[in-house]
C-alpha cells in the first residue's frame, strides 16, 4: 500500500489517482529519522566516461539520507518538481543521480547544470578555481529534497550562494 503526501489517500498505484502526484510506500525501517527534515548536505557534479553528467553523493550522506527501499525520490530543482529513479547503480560507488524528469517527462538535471555552468570538481578547479557544489535540503527524509547551487573555494572556506 502506498500513500499520497498531498491528499493522504492510500492506493496501490505509483501515482495518486486523485491528484496525480507520486505516492510513497510506508517509511522503511532503519531509514533517516523524520528529524532529518530541514538538514543540508553537499554533493558534487559527476561526469561519466561518455561525458554524461549527474550529481554524485558521498557514501556517508547516501547511507544517512536515502533508503534502498525507496527507488524514486522527488527533487525540487529551482521550484520545479522532478522525479529521479535511483536504481541499483546508486548503491554502488560512486552514488550518482543521473536523471531527474519533471511531470511532462522532460530531463531537468542537464538544464540545471547548463544554467549554472556546473562542472565536475577537477574541471571546475582548473577552469574556475572553485568546486561547484550542489546543496541538498532534506524535505522528507529518503523521499524528497530541494537542491540549490553554491560555489566553494578549494579549501572549503567561505561559501557564497549563487
Amino acid at each position: 500500500m502506498r500513500v499520497c503526501n498531498r491528499c493522504r489517500k492510500e492506493t496501490e498505484q505509483m501515482f495518486c489517482p486523485a491528484c496525480h502526484v507520486l505516492t510513497y510506500p510506508p517509511r522503511a525501517a532503519g531509514s533517516a529519522p523524520t528529524s532529518a527534515a530541514g538538514e543540508f548536505f553537499d554533493a558534487t557534479i559527476w561526469q561519466g566516461p561518455n561525458r554524461s553528467r549527474g550529481i554524485e553523493i558521498a557514501q556517508n550522506e547516501r547511507d544517512k539520507y536515502f533508503s534502498k527501499k525507496q527507488d524514486l525520490v522527488v527533487l525540487h530543482i529551482e521550484g520545479r518538481r522532478t522525479v529521479a529513479t535511483l536504481g541499483q547503480q546508486f548503491w554502488k560507488k560512486p552514488a550518482v543521480i543521473r536523471k531527474a524528469v519533471d511531470d511532462a517527462g522532460r530531463e531537468q538535471l542537464v538544464k540545471f547544470f547548463e544554467k549554472h555552468h556546473l562542472l565536475p570538481p577537477a574541471q571546475s578547479i582548473k577552469e574556475k578555481g572553485i568546486v561547484d557544489t550542489v546543496v541538498f535540503e532534506v524535505v522528507v527524509p529518503c523521499e524528497e529534497f530541494k537542491i540549490a547551487v553554491t560555489e566553494r573555494a578549494e579549501g572549503r572556506g567561505s561559501e557564497e550562494e549563487s
